[in-house]
């Protein structure tokens, strides 16, 4: 096939292909009687023609980067930087870790929380700490009864902060009432230093729609371009009776992580035409007209996920310590709101956590359970709120040596 652009696209020769043309060509001018030129490697006209080939390949690659960037769902780095502010859509900066964190208390207990100081990082807030001396601030005020409850923290710091299970324990800010607090799951979202381009492409393929008014596509849009929000979904129930999600007719429900409440809040009223929404976290917003609309949303629920797969070894290793590839797959298998699990993607995770901890394997068997206990290969997301979460304790690997 001829290079150039045609309606197909931009399509060039690979390596190879530029190879074989120019040792055909050299073989046609020098060698018209049959006998074939020596390309080895180790030969001056098989290295001549392989650095001529690199270099022909290179110049190729340099065009499809040029050509790719004006497509923005292929661009990177600066470019699309500057092909995403045309959706008037910019790159996130850092993040923070945000944790599930039980809290005991044996009375009534009003904790404050950042709320709208949600990116703030002197705000004042309920403060606890891990072992490693890592704060953690409550994201949303509450008022908490007598028992066992599961709150959003966020890390004080920006960027990844990856708390082990069972080290949150220690209250900095002391509360009568407070019996106890602990991280018994693991975070439901790893911060980050700054977007990535692959982060950023999904964030923008999901956030056309955001300059639209008055409808759910835009709500959604305009929250997950909120700053410091790393997920969200939204769901209007238009019947006159309550859906199988559990809203009410006619309401609209939201569920949003990261973002300071003020922001949230400003933006589900914008785009719900004055439809009740639902939630257990509360906003008040002030209307034009001087009227106070409460607001409601909620935060996700994250969901423990256990894995099983076995480690097939095709190489003969002592692999007993596999404490580099679980971490791995904790570092990079993540679950956005209401995705179901599956075990193609934590096995593919899997594989590429084998590899980058030395390989001489590969994962088979994957299997997944939300007790530990029952495994199988799929499990719906059970809410629109849910959020399976990954971390070290609820991965088991069986090494399996070679044969």
């Amino acid at each position: 096939m001829p290079e150039g652009i045609t309606e197909n696209g931009l399509t060039l020769d690979s390596y190879n292909t530029i190879l074989e043309g120019l040792q055909s060509e050299l073989n046609t001018i020098y060698a018209p009687d049959g006998d074939s030129i020596n390309f080895g490697s180790e030969t001056p006209d098989g290295q001549l023609t392989n650095i001529i080939a690199q270099m022909c390949s290179d110049i190729r690659e340099l065009i499809q980067e040029v050509y790719n960037s004006f497509d923005p769902s292929k661009c990177s780095g600066v470019v699309q930087d500057s092909r995403y502010a045309l959706n008037y859509i910019f790159r996130n900066g850092g993040t923070f870790t945000i944790q599930n964190i039980d809290i005991v208390t044996d009375r009534t207990v009003e904790l404050q929380g950042l709320d709208g100081n949600y990116s703030d990082t002197n705000a004042a807030a309920y403060t606890v700490s891990d072992n490693a001396g890592n704060l953690w601030y409550l994201i949303d005020s509450t008022t908490l009864e007598s028992g066992s409850h599961s709150l959003p923290f966020r890390s004080k710091s920006m960027g990844l902060v990856q708390p082990v299970i069972g080290t949150i324990t220690t209250q900095v800010t002391t509360v009568l009432g407070v019996v106890s607090v602990n991280n018994s799951v693991a975070p439901t979202t790893l911060g980050v230093e700054q977007e990535t381009d692959s982060q950023f492409r999904v964030r923008r393929e999901r956030s056309t729609e955001r300059r639209g008014q008055n409808n759910i596509d835009a709500m959604l849009s305009q929250l997950l371009d909120l700053d410091s929000v790393s997920d969200a979904t939204t769901h209007i129930n238009n019947t006159s009776t309550t859906d199988s999600t559990g809203t009410p007719a006619n309401t609209v429900w939201v569920i949003v992580e990261g973002g300071a409440n003020s922001d949230i809040a400003d933006v589900i009223y914008t785009n719900s035409c004055g439809r009740p929404t639902r939630g257990e976290i509360s906003v008040q917003v002030p209307a034009v007209s001087g009227q106070i609309f409460n607001v409601n949303f909620d935060r996700p629920t994250p969901v423990p996920l256990y894995l099983k797969f076995d480690f097939q070894l095709t190489v003969d290793q002592d692999a007993t310590d596999t404490s580099g590839i679980i971490n791995t797959i904790v570092e990079n298998l993540t679950y956005t709101l209401n995705e179901s699990a599956e075990t193609s993607k934590p096995t593919c995770v899997a594989k590429d956590a084998i590899l980058q901890n030395g390989g001489g394997g590969y994962a088979l068997n994957m299997e997944i359970s939300t007790n530990g206990t029952d495994w199988v290969d799929y499990i719906p997301s059970a809410s629109l709120a849910n959020k399976f979460v990954v971390d070290a304790t609820r991965i088991r690997v069986n090494v399996i040596e070679m044969s």
